[in-house]
């Protein structure tokens, strides 16, 4: 998966830092879209060093090129992605968990760093793909409309998707 994922980067034309910082945020997403299909859980060490170290290496790239913009957004879209998700885990802490709120950070500041549309392709890319999913599962009869998804998967495989379509 993560040999996949550095691959799409190249094939989107991803270089120089920005190209180490996704490869980054891609090797600790794939660990963490493996963990959450395992366990449903997304510890927040790992959650934070995606989105500390796509930061980090990003702000180099910014500073190295001197646009800051894509920078900026990768703030706002992150802190904004994870205002939603914190929304929505205190109106249904059953559906979704704080672990889904750090990993917004990461996955939308990654987004988001391709462009606001980016961001916005990406949670409904992410959103409709568990929806197809779930509702596959319950008519298969292999789970109920109680059963828990994780997200975490459906997040990261949307965000890349969205950055390597939108390229850079």
């Amino acid at each position: 998966m993560f040999v996949a994922s550095l691959a799409l980067l190249v094939v989107a034309g991803i270089r120089d830092l920005a190209f180490v910082a996704f490869g980054w945020w891609s090797a600790v997403g794939t660990v963490l879209l493996f963990v959450d299909l395992a366990v449903q859980r997304l510890p927040a060490r790992l959650c934070y060093l995606a989105a500390g170290g796509l930061g980090a290496l990003l702000l180099g790239h910014a500073a190295a090129v001197n646009d800051f913009e894509p920078w900026l957004r990768l703030v706002f879209g992150g802190l904004g992605s994870a205002a939603v998700v914190a929304i929505c885990s205190m109106v249904a802490p059953t559906t979704v968990r704080w672990g889904d709120v750090r990993f917004a950070l990461a996955i939308g500041g990654a987004a988001a760093w391709a462009g606001w549309l980016a961001l916005y392709a990406m949670a409904l890319l992410a959103t409709g793909a568990a929806a197809v999913v779930g509702i596959g599962l319950v008519v298969a009869r292999r789970a109920t409309r109680k059963t828990h998804l994780p997200q975490g998967p459906f997040w990261f495989l949307a965000a890349l998707v969205v950055v390597t379509v939108v390229g850079m």
